[in-house]
């Protein structure tokens, strides 16, 4: 029997057993994936990726060129925002004014193979980059495990991979462009305009649009990817050593279960194979173990492991190799909705190991798996990894599922670890609170903010709440 039908047949036996047993888990409120309405000659809806921000702008424009950026940004009406690909869960997309789309703006601009630098236009995605680098012997260092955000939209809310080694997308930033709410062509780097380039490494767009990136590289090489599963003990007692030993190391823990996924990437070695095949929908398989043995009081049982170890196929590792902008990147579709924090690099295992035990103690609903990475820290003066290395932990939930009351339990044991809230993702901090977590540049930051931006332009609700009233 095919692992799939066997966990659809175990869930519809799970949900026969409930009459009359204890549940493991609360009930699950359910939502709308994409709970927005359209009136025939009203504005046509803009939603993002994971269905819970949406607007209806008045206006939109998409730019191709640095030039026609200009153009729109000078006849722009009321507030400004930018939007790449709609990967970011928190509401740094919406407005109901104008909303320019960098889909066009995209492509490479140069590049010099003498400092292996090149320059990207800030709407190309970083699935583009790869084989557009690849064609003049460059490659990014490192990407995250997902290639849909533009290079402009990854800046500007510091996306990043994992590596302790490797700093965040920010990190190789060297020079930029941005266009002004006023219609300025600002040129910036550590040498020119050094003040605005820090705080436009990191943004969340609040100081105009970027039009053109330029790199740090390197020479192409290829990656081996080794997926695997562990027991959690076994994991946590080798963690330091799996960090220290791999050029990648990330693991995704399992609400109420004692295993724990493991993904370990280093440079690829003669001989090396694609050994089985990645499941895009793998998580619906564990969505599918939880729910068949969410009636069993005490979730997380040999029972829950066993469907787990099922889910996940036990043929053993699923290794993939090949160049690196095709390894380190991998398949999303199914919908979830996050929460990622990142607290200081050595408070991530007792950080981690609180959130599950509070899960267990709670009942909380969740079995969507939880990220785990290590992130090295930088300069930059609002990525979440300035002055410190950094562990990235995301907490996720089914974007069929109501995420908020799950995500309230959890966020508080961040901010005990002194985290820092991931800028495109779900969170609830607001100015007063997020100051705090920034003390050395968030005054300097706003100082820019305020004079590349004084009429507030580019900032939505969202901004206002982060970084306070204009």
């Amino acid at each position: 029997m095919q692992r799939r039908q066997f966990l659809r047949q175990s869930a519809l036996l799970g949900a026969g057993a409930v009459v009359g047993t204890t549940t493991g888990c609360d009930q699950v409120d359910t939502e709308p994936q994409s709970p927005i309405s359209f009136t025939p000659g009203e504005p046509v809806p803009w939603i993002n990726w994971a269905g819970n921000e949406h607007c209806y702008p008045q206006w939109r424009e998409a730019p191709a060129t640095t030039e026609q950026l200009v153009d729109v940004m000078k006849s722009a009406r009321g507030v400004i925002r930018a939007v790449g690909s709609g990967h970011s869960f928190s509401a740094v997309v919406p407005t109901d004014d104008t909303l320019v789309s960098t889909d066009l703006l995209s492509g490479l601009v140069a590049h010099d193979p003498a400092t292996m630098q090149a320059t990207l236009l800030g709407g190309t995605t970083l699935h583009d980059s790869g084989p557009l680098l690849d064609a003049v012997g460059q490659a990014m260092p490192n990407l995250p495990d997902m290639d849909y955000p533009t290079i402009a939209g990854s800046i500007a809310s510091s996306v990043h991979a994992t590596g302790a080694e490797f700093g965040s997308t920010s990190s190789y930033v060297v020079a930029m462009k941005l266009v002004t709410p006023g219609g300025d062509v600002i040129e910036c780097s550590a040498d020119k305009n050094p003040e605005i380039f820090q705080a436009a490494r990191t943004s969340l767009g609040a100081l105009g649009i970027v039009s053109e990136v330029t790199l740090q590289n390197q020479a192409p090489f290829n990656l081996t990817e080794v997926n695997g599963v562990a027991p959690a003990q076994e994991v946590w007692s080798t963690l330091e050593d799996r960090v220290k030993d791999n050029r990648h190391f990330e693991l995704f823990t399992i609400p109420y279960s004692d295993l724990i996924l493991t993904v370990t990437t280093n440079e690829a070695k003669p001989g090396d194979k694609n050994v089985g095949e990645e499941d895009p929908q793998a998580v619906n398989s564990l969505r599918a173990a939880f729910d068949a043995t969410a009636w069993v009081p005490l979730v997380g049982s040999a029972l829950y492991d066993k469907l787990l170890q099922i889910a996940m196929g036990e043929a053993g590792e699923t290794v993939r190799t090949g160049k690196s902008f095709q390894v380190f990147s991998h398949v999303r579709i199914v919908r979830f909705r996050e929460m990622e924090y990142t607290v200081p690099a050595e408070a991530g295992p007792a950080c981690m190991q609180e959130i599950m035990a509070k899960i267990r103690k709670e009942r909380i609903p969740l079995s969507f798996p939880f990220e785990y990475r290590y992130v090295k820290g930088d300069d930059i003066w609002l990525s979440m990894f300035e002055g410190r290395d950094g562990c990235s932990i995301s907490i996720h939930q089914y974007g069929d599922l109501d995420y908020k009351k799950a995500f309230a339990e959890i966020e508080p044991i961040f901010w005990k670890y002194d985290g820092r809230p991931h800028w495109g993702k779900i969170h609830t901090l607001d100015a007063e609170r997020l100051s705090q977590l920034y003390p050395r540049h968030w005054q300097d930051f706003q100082e820019v903010r305020k004079s590349l931006d004084p009429e507030g332009r580019m900032m939505n609700a969202h901004l206002k709440h982060v970084f306070g009233e204009v």
